[in-house]
């Protein structure tokens, strides 16, 4: 199982260097168009907007922590460390961090004076800085002078973006949310055929650049998720957007079938996702969570509400079929729900009291229920409760590929899953845990209180003040 993995990392890595990186330039119609639209834009006043704030921005400075496999820098220790069997620190130009985000293989970091810094693969513009590799070399835009991707470098966003909030990542994309609900962004999106774009007519975004500016105080994003290949913002009037890959039903707004006109236009531009209004609830969404595959949306009224790929049971929805658009989750009703986090193929769920559930796929035991049925297409959409954390008040949580992980209120954390791939910190014992271990104190990581853990493909981050 373990080949199976390592085997499917190295084709993910094929595929990044065999993308073609060269964004085609619009043509002259196009390019007048898009002039057009802008003059037109300028017209329309904006209102005077205020700074955002939503529960989800961390104000609270930390020190990062990372662990697992980063033989592609992911783990930001430099090109000679590919791996870390307990946690680490890493030097983020010597400063306290307020965010951590994990792609697939690259990650990103907030800092206290809210600047940007990244690191890990750059083979399709994640990291948003120059950096060595054909990527830069064939875009005209190379200074000479490329940074290191195996040490946190800054990324330059433009002044006029502002002080940033939050941000996301997925597997080769990065988005950035500021404090006046504005989207920037940098990457690609990617499909089951490749590099599917970043827009209608950019193929890699290098450096961040504005996708989404709201000229409403309605209209202002307050928060920002990303899955694998796709994007999603709650705006300050309750409206829920998507852009990116939809072919697992994952933005909620289209179908199975799009022409290739549909998929530039629609998909990769930030729509609102259309909500049938049920009695007795609100459609006006508060908080988005999104999965390697799928997204989960929170109402006001504390409804959750899922769409995507659904093939292991991971919306626990039934069918095990793609599911195109918000559909309720009857089976979280009256949990009390106060936080979803979705892998590629399970979910955790925090219910109301501090208790920890999860449903989707059992194998590798990234469910942490020591009675789950694990045979290869064994699916468990039933939401139940995590084994091990009996008298624990768990905080907060997070899923990965085949990985699972949460920490309490007093900050210890626990950990479970598929054990080859180090994420689970537990030294040179790579065994797969069925239920929840806890992390070990070292010396290193001693008297750590977690506030944020995170996952990537092969790898996982904490943020840590002092206990």
């Amino acid at each position: 199982m373990a080949r199976t993995m390592q085997t499917a990392k190295k084709a993910n890595q094929a595929k990044r260097k065999a993308a073609s990186p060269s964004p085609p330039a619009p043509p002259p119609a196009v390019a007048e168009e898009e002039r057009q639209v802008k003059r037109r834009a300028v017209a329309v006043p904006k209102q005077a907007l205020q700074a955002i704030e939503h529960e989800s921005h961390n104000t609270v400075p930390g020190e990062v922590f990372v662990f697992g496999d980063g033989d592609c820098g992911q783990l930001g220790l430099g090109e000679d460390v590919t791996e870390r069997l307990r946690p680490c620190p890493v030097s983020v130009d010597g400063k306290q961090v307020l965010q951590i985000a994990c792609g697939g293989m690259h990650t990103v970091v907030l800092t206290e004076d809210r600047q940007i810094f990244s690191w890990g693969v750059n083979d399709e513009g994640a990291l948003g800085r120059e950096t060595a590799g054909e990527l830069w070399e064939k875009s005209g835009n190379a200074s000479g002078q490329p940074g290191d991707p195996y040490v946190p470098g800054k990324v330059a966003v433009p002044q006029e973006a502002g002080t940033v909030v939050q941000l996301s990542a997925g597997d080769s994309h990065t988005c950035a949310l500021t404090a006046m609900g504005a989207v920037w962004a940098w990457g690609t999106y990617r499909d089951s055929s490749g590099v599917m774009g970043f827009g209608t007519h950019t193929r890699i975004q290098l450096t961040p650049v504005c996708v989404y500016e709201p000229r409403k105080a309605e209209d202002q994003v307050v928060r920002i998720a990303s899955g694998a290949d796709h994007t999603a913002g709650v705006t300050a009037g309750g409206t829920l957007l998507t852009w990116g890959n939809g072919q697992q039903g994952q933005l909620g707004r289209v179908g199975e079938r799009l022409s290739d006109r549909v998929k530039m236009e629609t998909l990769l531009t930030p729509h609102a996702v259309p909500f049938r209004r049920i009695r007795g609830t609100s459609n006006r969404i508060s908080d988005v969570n999104c999965g390697t595959y799928g997204t989960f949306a929170t109402t006001s009224s504390g409804q959750i509400l899922a769409f995507g790929l659904n093939n292991y049971g991971q919306l626990a929805l039934p069918g095990q079929v793609p599911v195109y658009a918000p559909t309720p989750v009857k089976a979280l009703e009256g949990k009390g729900v106060t936080l979803v986090r979705s892998g590629q193929h399970h979910t955790l769920v925090l219910a109301e009291g501090g208790s920890l559930l999860s449903f989707g796929r059992p194998t590798y035991g990234r469910l942490g229920q020591k009675d789950a049925e694990v045979s290869a297409d064994a699916a468990c959409p039933e939401p139940k409760a995590v084994d091990g954390l009996e008298g624990v008040q768990v905080a907060g949580a997070a899923a990965g590929l085949a990985v699972s992980g949460c920490f309490s209120e007093a900050g210890d954390g626990w950990l479970w899953g598929f054990g080859t791939s180090n994420q689970l910190g537990k030294g040179d014992d790579d065994e797969d845990e069925i239920v929840p271990k806890k992390l070990a104190e070292t010396k290193r990581f001693a008297n750590q209180k977690i506030v944020q853990l995170e996952f990537g493909g092969q790898h996982a981050a904490l943020l840590c003040v002092p206990k």
